[in-house]
């Protein structure tokens, strides 16, 4: 069994121009023979929205590092504390969404979702979107301050065929994409994945958003993912 995992974030042109930091995050990390990823995008609205987003994927690999046998409905509480500990009576100005996923060296693990952007599995073969669709005005999301809410998912999963893996990607691709493009995107990445190191895989994927050319191309853009290769 072989897992690699890979992703890349960059800053959108729209803040490239006005000199706003990549609001987005990314942590891709090995742990215990297996893999963690996680992909935030801090609130536009909030000041520094770029700094929650940097903590809350950092906290996600800690508690990846430290985490066994842990049930994966705790993990977005477990997230969500240490993230208001850090940041205290001043968190508003840092609020963020975060989504995240977690596999073993034998395929097990978690994924977990608060806010927006998009979460594509596909487990013993099966194609799936967990993401549900968004419900109320574009620009109203959940954060993870608000991670017990109904909004909030998680789930564990099982990768058990080459081909099986998961993608985290914030909503400046999310957005982008239509129905019946995900399962074709998703296996585009897997693809390139087997012919690619990590440091190949992110260097591909950057000139990919860099290149993107859709109509939400200003936003940052951020995708990470977990594949078994064989």
């Amino acid at each position: 069994m072989r897992l690699l995992g890979g992703g890349a974030s960059v800053r959108g042109p729209a803040h490239q121009l006005d000199g706003t930091p990549n609001q987005d995050a990314l942590c891709v990390s090995g742990v215990r023979s297996g893999w963690c990823i996680a992909v935030a995008d801090g609130l536009g609205s909030r000041p520094l929205s770029h700094l929650g987003s940097r903590k809350v994927v950092q906290l996600f690999r800690q508690i990846a590092r430290q985490r066994q046998g842990v049930p994966h409905g705790t993990v977005a509480s477990a997230l969500r504390d240490a993230w208001l500990t850090h940041f205290g009576d001043r968190y508003r100005a840092y609020e963020t969404t975060c989504l995240w996923a977690q596999v073993d060296a034998s395929g097990r693990g978690v994924v977990g979702q608060v806010g927006d952007g998009l979460l594509l599995v596909r487990s013993l073969g099966v194609f799936k979107v967990l993401t549900s669709p968004r419900l109320g005005f574009s620009n109203q999301t959940t954060t993870l301050a608000q991670a017990d809410s109904k909004e909030s998912y998680s789930a564990d999963l099982e990768l058990s065929q080459p081909g099986d893996g998961v993608v985290l990607m914030t909503d400046g691709i999310s957005d982008d994409l239509i129905p019946e493009q995900l399962e074709p995107f998703f296996d585009a990445i897997y693809q390139r994945q087997l012919r690619s190191s990590r440091r190949g895989m992110r260097q591909w994927l950057t000139r990919e958003l860099h290149g993107w050319s859709t109509p939400r191309h200003g936003d940052d853009k951020t995708i990470a993912g977990i594949f078994l290769t064989d």
